[in-house]
């Protein structure tokens, strides 16, 4: 997940749905993108240990909850400077 990117996207959608939404999550069920999709690959991307894509299940959900933190964070700190 790139960062800055999703700061982008959230951007946009703070823009164009904020008279509409009155309540914003910034990532919809982090543990299964993390666990699921890089854990035990039964989610996309399908990256793990022994899975056809590659991957490593001791180390790749860590980084991808990592930056999904630091994602949520960017987001976070968007929405309370310009949107609140």
């Amino acid at each position: 997940m790139d960062r800055e990117d999703y700061k982008n996207y959230a951007e946009l959608l703070f823009q164009r749905f904020g008279d509409r939404v009155k309540f914003w999550i910034t990532l919809n069920q982090p543990y299964s993108l993390a666990s699921k999709g890089y854990g035990d690959g039964s989610y996309p991307p399908g990256r793990c240990t022994g899975c056809e894509f590659g991957g490593d299940s001791g180390t790749e959900p860590y980084i991808v909850g990592h930056n999904q933190l630091l994602a949520h964070a960017k987001v976070v700190a968007l929405y309370r400077k310009r949107y609140q």
